[in-house]
């Protein structure tokens, strides 16, 4: 029963070691202005043509690679990975769970909820 216990108190500690290691990989990697998304159909040339990486969308700082959920006035609901937005166009760019870029309106936005920001600890 001992060796039991050991041996779950060492996972949980290699576990935890592992979530700070990658969390402080996002830290360092957010200093550097690089964000990893893991995605087959985000291309460089696309993140290039977006305006701003860092905005402000209502109360919300949002930074390329948060984690979103968005209700639309339509009543439909949206998650997914914040890619950027077009200033010029008023169109903010995400990649969602079946790996699709989407393009939403600003204006037909009802509410923004961030589930987890990028670089986060807790």
């Amino acid at each position: 029963m001992q060796t039991w216990i050991a041996i779950l108190i060492t996972l949980l500690c290699v576990s935890f070691c592992g979530y700070l290691i990658a969390v402080m990989r996002e830290k360092y990697d957010l200093m550097r202005q690089q964000v990893v998304i893991k995605s087959k159909v985000v291309t460089q040339r696309f993140l290039d043509e977006l305006d701003l990486k860092i905005f402000k969308l209502g109360r919300n700082k949002l930074i390329m690679g948060d984690e979103i959920r968005l209700r639309l006035k339509d009543n439909h609901s949206l998650r997914g990975v914040v890619l950027g937005a077009k200033k010029t166009s008023n169109v903010l760019c995400l990649v969602t769970v079946q790996d699709e870029i989407v393009e939403i309106q600003v204006s037909s936005i009802q509410k923004l909820t961030v589930v987890t920001k990028y670089g986060r600890i807790f």
